[in-house]
């Protein structure tokens, strides 16, 4: 009984999370935070990314 209440209550918030993901109102954050990986770092602009092999 009540691991059945647990798996229950596990679910519900499993649904509330995703349903609060998918919300319209956050595709512009979670949007930006995707991108962070992929936009270059100000620091590093003007820097040579090359690095000499090591002997």
């Amino acid at each position: 009984m009540l691991s059945g209440i647990v798996s229950l209550l596990l679910m519900l918030l499993f649904v509330a999370i995703c349903a609060w993901a998918w919300q319209p109102r956050h595709r512009h954050d979670f949007d930006a935070a995707a991108r962070l990986a992929l936009d270059e770092d100000p620091a590093m602009a003007g820097r040579d990314n090359h690095r000499e092999p090591r002997a």
